[in-house]
């Protein structure tokens, strides 16, 4: 049975991109299971070699305020003249908004065929959905060609931080899972210091058999426990870092987004230490 209308989600977004010309449809497609358009959208800053940031929500269709995010990102990205403090619009995004409709419409963990997509990046082709991600971030990592005093460039893009928006139903508090080698410096406790005064923090010793050391759930290097995962896949295939954002779904729904949105601001701000 449908809880929601991802409608109202692609209307949103049709109407974001209509905004502003540095926003566009960087990759579209169909699931084949069924008739749901997949977006992933690239906003272009004036500053083309500015820090790239990619947002994603929704791979679970019953953790709904990530999508409430990453579509009100986009849309402060479309109105960044009229209301935005923060300016998101100095950075370039790559933003895949809401990644299982059939389950964010239902309100269910799993795709159209049961499947758990957050699991199937081993070999996302087998899956329309995660053969889209993956088709959309394959395209970030080849050469695109620019010309520049009419000398041909070449240049890949590289993404600098991934933010993959997700929430816990069995979660208190909210929490972050940080995937980094052992080379990158931290910047988790950050920040899970800026949502506290936002929501409670999930203090538990334990999560998923992983410790929790005040919000942060630390996986260095080439951590498996949680199979093939987008955080993985990034790691591993794209060789970029990643912070899975977790809030309660027993809070608030207005708190739940800020709180996704403060982290995803407090990320980008330090994102650069995370460098040696």
């Amino acid at each position: 049975m449908k809880v929601r209308n991802y409608g109202d989600v692609v209307d949103r977004i049709l109407a974001a991109l209509r905004k502003s010309d540095h926003l566009t449809c960087w990759h579209q497609a169909s699931s084949a299971s069924s008739s749901y358009p997949l977006f992933c959208l690239r906003w272009t800053a004036q500053q083309k070699s500015s820090p790239l940031f990619y947002v994603s929500a929704g791979i679970h269709g019953d953790e709904p305020a990530g999508v409430a995010c990453a579509v009100r990102l986009i849309e402060m990205l479309a109105d960044h003249d009229k209301h935005n403090p923060f300016p998101f619009n100095k950075y370039n995004w790559l933003i895949s908004p809401c990644d299982n409709p059939y389950g964010y419409e239902r309100d269910i963990r799993e795709n159209a065929t049961g499947l758990d997509l957050n699991r199937m990046f081993e070999t996302p082709t087998q899956c329309p959905e995660t053969a889209f991600i993956a088709e959309s971030l394959q395209r970030k990592q080849s050469a695109h060609v620019e010309k520049l005093n009419n000398n041909i460039i070449e240049e890949k893009a590289i993404i600098e931080l991934a933010l993959d928006l997700h929430e816990d139903s069995d979660s208190d508090g909210f929490y972050l899972w940080e995937r980094r080698t052992s080379q990158c410096l931290p910047i988790g406790n950050m920040i899970v210091k800026s949502v506290a005064g936002l929501c409670p923090i999930n203090q538990d010793p334990l999560i998923e058999n992983h410790r929790n050391e005040n919000g942060v759930i630390t996986l260095l290097d080439k951590v498996t426990t949680k199979g093939w995962t987008r955080g993985r896949y990034l790691a591993e295939q794209l060789n970029t870092r990643c912070l899975i954002l977790e809030t309660p779904t027993q809070l608030d729904w207005e708190i739940r987004i800020a709180a996704q949105l403060t982290a995803v601001q407090t990320a980008i701000k330090h994102a650069g230490s995370c460098k040696k």
